[in-house]
């Protein structure tokens, strides 16, 4: 069966009689959003791939050493515990191609080589900041211009953007197909891929999710087109091949073959005397099949014999922490919120969002283009395509769904791209129904200025400042620095000011302590820069370690002389004890060695005094922690906090019930030293066994008083307390942020100070 889409788009050539330049010009001329759009998508994508430094997209390193394993060793490299680890799961084809275009480009760093890590990366990674988003410690070697490995990731991610161009070719011509009447309509749905803002970060680096939008763009092509003009032998090997192209560039594109089935369902299927074309399907499933077997028949197996598993995912969920999906059906509805945020755009390893208004307004985008499918008086695509599009979309959610309930990683947007080209399809076509057909148009437009918009913004206000190095301070800077200083710490930087947001602060708030730095020298090793917010017990309210720059300008790469601004927000925890009052100290130190001292001796410099003042409340110190939305902490109180070894800190916990419980859950609380030792304890039901948890009623209140009896052995340090929640022979309740992602399993209130006797 045919299935109407419309007319092919025509050129405009004189009786096929036109040749050469003639015949070029007239393509360009039918084709020229497309054009316009790949040129503007190119640069775009260059422009994500400089702002990402090497190694910081998602497992971009491990996609690297499978392209450098290929290449050192010509062989495919193999799934194991031991060492570092490339993406050996992944079927070879998108590395064997990055071995092929990057195999001029001289290489002398080990394939497994591990570039240093940023111990505070991630700081507040749900933030939109550029706090430490940077995983790795980026060196002078990765600057422009790129040599040695840094040259051969940059080759392979030019070949990733590329392919990614294809993809977005093929979407237009698809569009062709479907919006036969309009050029710019198609434009809508090509630029819903090209500037979807995860899509062009992962065009811009290594790894094999551009290569698989690519394959499930050209395997929807080819079905929309063999659903308009019918079955036959070029379109069944054509579909073949790419099925077993496609399987050799992605394990989850082996879900192609249910679109491909279901097309050829569609144009075998019965019109008006014509009976069900069971040759044509039985002849297209058996060629698909056995080109695909033929292609990539292999790979299936060598994961048998390599894993008892053609697929190879046996071992997948061995090495990286599988779980058992009939246990895990939790974890779909608490992936949902982050599974759509990296659908649009969460970069590095989702540690770098967008603000939740972007994420928002693309749901506002989705939603109304939904409700353009249900509207009544508008000239809509054939119930076939829309059947089909929408089934695309369906299996791959399917599939992605499947990955959540057997990975803890499964919840990435990028394992839905599969589905990105019938996506922008269906979207483009909803949006055209609230329009008039002579201003259909509009739609495309409007979509491709959209995300336009949306790209450039994530790149300018988001991606770039995550992970560029601090701008040096000019002249009129360095004479207005304020509250000068001068403090030389060791010869490696120069503390040459300071400022302090405020001098006053609550619990939960914020104070931000920028410091302008002169870098003195480059070293060997990094240092790491400290702020402390001590009490007047001497006792730590808060603090930040970071490397300078935020982590995007150590120490390693200084240039010396460059002077700079560092700006660290200093988090006072919403459980901080208040009131208080805090003296801000800085310094500069070497991770596990010394502090670096000034010319005094001193290994601290003290800035200026704040005020921790109380939060209004009925309570002391309230507050609301929750405890996996069924208890919070709402409050506490200690009779001290200094103490001596031996001794007894008395701590009054403030209980809310929030929802009824069906078990009796304890509560632990301990006074935590170093290396989670802990010095003193008191585990049990609230209010000493007198108020069980399976008694409490929703919004009741519960005074919980614990006696901490300090080891007389106690050395005299500063010391944590700790408290949460358990179900005896079970995992402590998660501590639940406001948006919903767990923090932890405890909750850390504040300090005291052991003292000696």
């Amino acid at each position: 069966m045919r299935i109407a889409l419309g007319e092919e788009p025509t050129e405009d050539v004189s009786s096929g009689k036109e040749r050469g330049w003639g015949r070029l010009r007239a393509r360009v001329t039918g084709n020229w959003p497309l054009l316009a759009l790949l040129v503007v998508y190119l640069v775009v994508a260059v422009g994500y791939s400089l702002a990402s430094p090497l190694y910081e997209p998602t497992d971009e390193i491990r996609h690297f050493r499978y392209v450098r394993h290929i290449l050192e060793y010509r062989s495919l490299p193999v799934q194991q515990a031991e060492g570092p680890r490339a993406q050996s799961h992944h079927p070879p084809l998108y590395y064997a191609l990055g071995a092929l275009v990057s195999a001029w480009v001289p290489v002398v760093q080990d394939p497994y080589y591990g570039p240093p890590t940023n111990p505070y990366w991630g700081y507040r990674y749900w933030e939109v900041s550029n706090d430490n988003k940077n995983q790795y410690l980026h060196r002078e070697e990765q600057r422009f211009p790129f040599r040695d490995a840094a040259l051969a990731v940059y080759v392979v991610r030019t070949s990733t953007i590329l392919l990614g161009a294809l993809a977005v070719g093929l979407v237009y011509h698809t569009g062709r197909l479907v919006f036969a009447e309009s050029q710019v309509l198609p434009l809508g749905a090509a630029a819903l891929v090209a500037f979807n803002p995860q899509f062009l970060y992962l065009s811009g680096a290594v790894g094999n999710d551009v290569p698989a939008t690519l394959c499930s763009a050209a395997v929807l092509l080819v079905c929309l087109r063999m659903m308009r003009t019918g079955t036959g032998l070029r379109t069944d090997f054509a579909l073949g091949a790419l099925f077993g192209l496609a399987l050799l560039t992605k394990l989850n594109l082996a879900a192609l073959y249910l679109l491909i089935a279901l097309a050829y369902l569609l144009s075998a299927r019965p019109r008006q005397d014509r009976r069900f074309d069971w040759g044509a399907f039985i002849r297209g499933n058996l060629i698909v099949v056995g080109c695909a077997v033929l292609i990539a028949g292999w790979w299936f197996w060598r994961n048998q014999a390599l894993y008892g598993d053609p697929t190879g995912m046996s071992k997948v969920g061995e090495l990286w922490s599988g779980r058992d999906p009939a246990e895990s059906w939790w974890a779909l509805k608490q992936s949902l919120p982050y599974l759509w945020s990296s659908f649009w755009g969460r970069f590095g390893y989702g540690q770098v969002p967008m603000h939740q208004a972007a994420y928002a307004g693309a749901l506002v985008l989705c939603g109304v283009a939904l409700v353009g499918h249900v509207l009544r008086g508008r000239r809509r695509a054939p119930g076939a395509v829309l059947f089909f599009l929408g089934i695309a979309c369906l299996i791959f959610l399917v599939v992605v769904s499947y990955y959540i309930l057997i990975q803890p990683a499964g919840a990435m947007g990028r394992f839905l791209f599969p589905a990105l080209p019938a996506f922008g399809l269906l979207s483009v076509l909803g949006l055209r129904r609230f329009l008039p057909n002579r201003l259909g148009w509009v739609s495309g437009i409007t979509v491709t200025l959209l995300m336009l918009g949306l790209a450039l913004y994530a790149l300018v206000a988001i991606l770039h400042p995550a992970f560029a190095r601090p701008r040096p301070l000019n002249g009129t800077q360095l004479a207005t620095v304020p509250n000068a200083l001068e403090v030389d710490l060791g010869g490696v930087g120069t503390l040459l000011g300071y400022k302090v947001s405020s001098t006053v602060a609550s619990p939960g708030d914020v104070v931000d302590v920028t410091l302008y730095w002169r870098a003195e020298a480059r070293t060997e090793r990094d240092h790491a820069v400290f702020v402390h917010l001590l009490s007047d017990v001497g006792t730590i309210v808060a603090q930040r370690d970071t490397f300078p720059g935020l982590g995007r300008y150590p120490t390693t790469a200084w240039d010396p002389g460059v002077a700079f601004a560092d700006t660290y927000r200093v988090h006072v925890p919403g459980t901080a004890y208040a009131p208080d009052s805090a003296t801000i100290q800085v310094g500069m130190y070497l991770p596990g060695g010394p502090r670096l001292l000034a010319p005094d001796g001193r290994d601290a410099i003290r800035l200026t005094t704040i005020e921790i003042s109380e939060v209004a409340g009925d309570l002391p110190n309230p507050m609301h922690v929750n405890f996996d939305n069924r208890i919070a902490l709402i409050g506490y109180s200690l009779d001290r906090r200094v103490a001596r070894p031996g001794r007894t800190v008395r701590l009054t916990l403030y209980w809310q019930s929030l929802s009824k419980m069906d078990l009796d859950y304890s509560v632990f609380s301990h006074v935590l030293g170093a290396e989670n030792r802990i010095w003193a304890r008191s585990d049990g039901w609230p209010a000493d066994g007198r108020a069980p948890t399976t008694g409490w009623e929703v919004g009741q209140v519960i005074e919980d008083v614990r006696d901490l009896t300090l080891d007389v052995a106690t050395p005299p340090y500063l010391y944590d307390i700790e408290v949460g929640i358990y179900e005896p022979g079970a995992s402590p309740l998660p501590v639940v942020a406001e948006d919903g992602h767990w923090l932890d399993q405890r909750v850390v209130l504040c300090q005291i100070r052991v003292a000696d006797d």
